[in-house]
């Protein structure tokens, strides 16, 4: 019970810290952070690319990015497998053509996306975080080559 709390009090200063920091980040809610008319026409058609390979996903939240350092906005997408399970992937815009990430386990609910460039070179790090039920928990994600690499995490396996 005291690790649990020791562990939930840890999360909280790192989720505190991380939002007061805010040099270098952004967070997305609620899909709001890939307006198309501020993207450019990159994102719509990284959607339609998604809806293409998933058509019969609900996406529940996406956030854009230049997560490869190619200059041009990448797509994380958060969508529902079941009831129970989210995944998340990576849709990469290249010259004429779009490319997918493997497959990773996402949190079920209250999902927060915040990009975050953390060794001060591309590829673009980004942190995502959520809950399942009471578990809290967040990983740090790299995008190497077309792997959707999980360089750090604490608590996912119990909210994914």
């Amino acid at each position: 019970m005291i690790k649990r709390r020791l562990l939930c009090c840890l999360l909280v200063c790192l989720l505190a810290g991380t939002a007061v920091a805010g040099c270098g980040t952004t967070t997305v809610d609620e899909r709001e952070g890939c307006d198309p008319c501020l993207a450019g026409e990159q994102v719509s058609e990284a959607l339609n690319y998604f809806a293409l390979t998933h058509g019969d996903k609900e996406i529940i939240k996406y956030a854009c990015a230049d997560l490869d350092g190619d200059a041009r906005e990448d797509l994380v997408v958060i969508y529902r497998e079941s009831k129970k399970k989210n995944s998340m992937l990576v849709v990469l815009v290249k010259e004429g053509e779009f490319q997918r990430t493997n497959e990773v386990p996402a949190p079920v609910s209250n999902q927060v996306i915040t990009f975050k460039d953390i060794d001060d070179k591309p590829p673009l790090e980004f942190i995502v975080q959520g809950m399942k039920g009471s578990n809290i928990g967040y990983a740090i994600y790299r995008v190497e080559g077309n792997i959707l690499e999980d360089l750090f995490g604490e608590g996912m396996e119990d909210c994914c």
